[in-house]
């Protein structure tokens, strides 16, 4: 008897329970509970796998095609923001309102999309796509599995390759990209990440993202994903100039990746003052002629750049490339009077002029001499990374020279989820900051999954399917339904919820909901409709009952001036007859709305405005010197983390570095105030650290927070081998 393995779709003699070639155990459940279970069939030809990766707009599966008899890749289209699936369930529930009509947009794009890839499939350079359906009310496609990794993960190994290795891989893109874009397809995020390297030798483009393009489009919640490094500066702007030029850039900023191990600064950055190397003047060996189609590829202008695939191939391969001179941005600088400039030029030269004295003895230095903290050869000083993004936290610990890697995750009522909660080595020692580290040593980041938290939401008095759309937004999806025949309400009309209305339980919690069978009569005859607009809810259906006639809670309104549990409006009004039995449709006050304010103490200044004003707080922002805290990150903040109703006045206190050290003459009176939330300033005596590199600042930590342990993230990264469309 042949046994097909669901974890690698290879076949092998007997009913053992564990494949012998992959370890899969043939009775494992779904990754998560809203995966399909392994086994499941779908179009009656493709034997669904188990989970190879996922992410926020799609799963992809292991599959087996029954007809001819090979594995594949099966990516199912489901964005997480906008649809849900029972645990045992195949059928997606997608979300009512806006959202059903941002996940039907989406679809359709994933579904056109790949029917206008599939017309490469004879591309070598791109992933071949051999079906794509709808089923399930959601979508499939069905492409090559892949064998290989990611450039990424080539280059996390080896750092950086060599120009004659790295030359095939980028003529094999731009092959790919000269037949997508004849076909007006620009991919707009060529990475190391999306490029994969096939065991064969074969290289493929990955992840062309129709359905992140269509819902980042619509979402206010989902950003566009910039790559920083390798976005050009047109996708920094909203309406920007995007064409095949866009994706000459990203291509040649992972070039240059490849062949330096650096990644370029950001685009905008680049615009006034243009810091990026030749590779040549950092080490690397390459002809000069493919130096010029690099940096030509790589010209922040659209107007300077290297304009198609084509003819920046034409420039890889050709003898004679001029490099295109690029025409900077000035800055203000270059607008000062001539005077001014006299005037900065004197006063430079007075303060070294000054400094030479000191240093020589001639004169007494008026500025306290601090003695010099030694810094081993090789080392370098561990900064504090809690409360930054996990994209921040890693390109600060690359600037560094260090490596990271995600060390897990943990449940916080306080970090936002995908923030930093901690810092670790790989035994999960706490790495704290001013820790003097090895060069490329490994730091392990802990990311917050959130609180896991949220709050029942008031459905009672709904109709079955919007309370279930409801409790689905709020992540409550293990939910039992019970009958009940005792409540005054028609049938399918939620009665009662347990746990009750805002109680906040983790959203594991089985949520039980009673559902009215209709058991109670409410007789015939006419009835007039009463007047209960004002009145609380309970009120208003003790009223309704005593008329004959039901109610059903059709609309939930946040006010802050409007009592919770009010009634707002009711169809029909007031004095309108009606028959016994018939239902009053109304519209009932939430209150203030609340949500969970978070930590953004040591988050960037303009991250911490958004994030708060993301909740709906009201951000005042005031400044001030601290001696432990970068400048332009946050201190404190003037309400404790927790639930706090929306619109909050949330005064934040932003760092503004160290205060200058100054004689009591020079002291300015109007000098910012320090406050209770500064750490004490260090004494003159105090190490200092060397010019070369100084210590990072101890930022201070966020308030404290109960956390408990929790084994997934609450919004896993993406696989980017298996994102292949």
């Amino acid at each position: 008897m042949e046994t097909l393995c669901l974890g690698c779709m290879q076949e092998y003699e007997g009913d053992f329970n564990v494949c012998p070639y992959c370890g899969y155990e043939q009775d494992a459940p779904a990754k998560e509970a809203y995966h399909i279970m392994p086994g499941t069939i779908v179009r009656d030809r493709y034997i669904v796998g188990k989970v190879l990766g996922f992410g926020g707009f799609g799963i992809t599966y292991i599959g087996f095609d029954m007809t001819l008899q090979h594995k594949v890749a099966i990516k199912e289209y489901f964005p997480s923001e906008f649809a849900t699936r029972m645990p045992q369930e195949t059928m997606v529930r997608v979300y009512a309102g806006e959202k059903k009509e941002q996940f039907e947009a989406g679809m359709k794009k994933t579904l056109d999309e790949a029917k206008r890839l599939a017309e490469f499939r004879q591309t070598p350079g791109i992933t071949q796509i051999y079906d794509f359906f709808e089923e399930n009310n959601t979508a499939y496609i069905v492409m090559e599995l892949l064998e290989g990794e990611t450039l990424k993960e080539r280059l996390k190994r080896e750092k950086r390759i060599s120009v004659e290795d790295a030359m095939p891989v980028v003529l094999s893109v731009i092959g790919a990209l000269k037949e997508v874009h004849t076909k007006d397809i620009i991919h707009r995020d060529i990475s190391p990440d999306n490029i994969y390297l096939l065991k064969d030798g074969q290289v493929k483009l990955l992840d062309f993202g129709a359905a992140r393009q269509v819902t980042t489009t619509h979402s206010k919640s989902l950003t566009v994903i910039l790559k920083l490094g390798y976005a050009p500066v047109e996708q920094y702007q909203s309406g920007g100039n995007q064409g095949p030029w866009t994706d000459v850039y990203s291509l040649a900023a992972t070039f240059y990746k490849m062949i330096t191990g650096v990644r370029p600064p950001e685009a905008p950055d680049r615009r006034v003052k243009d810091m990026l190397k030749e590779p040549s003047k950092l080490g690397v060996t390459i002809d000069k002629n493919i130096e010029n189609a690099l940096m030509n590829a790589l010209q922040v202008r659209i107007e300077d750049r290297t304009k198609t695939a084509a003819e920046f191939e034409n420039q890889l391969n050709s003898d004679n490339v001029k490099r295109t001179a690029a025409k900077v941005e000035k800055n203000d600088m270059g607008k000062w009077p001539l005077w001014l400039k006299a005037v900065c030029s004197l006063a430079g030269a007075a303060v070294l002029g000054a400094g030479v004295l000191v240093m020589t003895g001639v004169v007494d230095s008026p500025f306290p001499v601090l003695p010099v903290f030694q810094q081993r050869e090789g080392t370098v000083w561990m900064p504090s990374l809690v409360n930054m993004s996990q994209k921040s936290a890693e390109e600060r610990l690359e600037s560094l020279g260090l490596g990271c890697r995600i060390g897990g995750t943990r449940a916080s009522d306080t970090i936002i989820e995908g923030y930093v909660l901690g810092q670790t080595d790989e035994e999960g020692n706490v790495i704290s900051p001013g820790t003097e580290m090895e060069n490329g040593a490994e730091v392990l980041l802990i990311l917050s999954s959130g609180s896991g938290k949220t709050l029942v939401p008031d459905v009672v008095w709904m109709n079955e399917e919007n309370a279930m759309a409801m409790l689905s937004e709020n992540g409550l999806i293990a939910v039992n339904r019970v009958e009940d025949s005792e409540n005054w309400a028609p049938a399918g009309i939620v009665t009662g919820i347990t746990p009750q209305k805002d109680a906040e339980v983790e959203k594991s919690e089985l949520i039980t909901i009673r559902i009215s069978s209709g058991g109670q009569e409410a007789g015939s005859g006419e009835t007039e409709v009463p007047d209960i607009t004002g009145r609380m809810e309970a009120d208003g259906l003790e009223s309704l009952k005593e008329a004959g006639l039901y109610l059903e809670k059709e609309e939930l309104q946040y006010s802050r001036e409007i009592p919770k549990g009010q009634i707002i409006s009711q169809t029909p009004s007031a004095g309108q007859k009606g028959s016994r039995g018939d239902t009053v449709k109304v519209a009932i006050s939430l209150g203030a709305r609340q949500v969970r304010l978070v930590s953004i103490v040591n988050q960037e200044r303009d991250e911490a405005v958004a994030n708060l004003e993301e909740l709906g707080m009201v951000v005042n922002v005031t400044e001030e010197y601290h001696d432990s805290t970068e400048a332009g990150r946050v201190i404190s903040q003037s309400v404790a983390p927790g639930l706090v109703d929306e619109g909050t006045e949330v005064t934040i206190v932003v760092s503004l570095g160290r205060e200058p050290q100054q004689t009591p003459e020079t002291r300015p009176a109007n000098r910012p105030s320090q406050n209770n939330n500064n750490a004490q300033r260090p004494s003159q005596t105090q190490a200092a650290p060397p010019q070369t590199q100084a210590p990072p600042p101890q930022t201070q930590a966020p308030p404290p927070q109960t956390e408990a342990p929790q084994t997934q993230p609450a919004n896993p990264a993406r696989d980017p081998m298996f994102d292949q469309l």
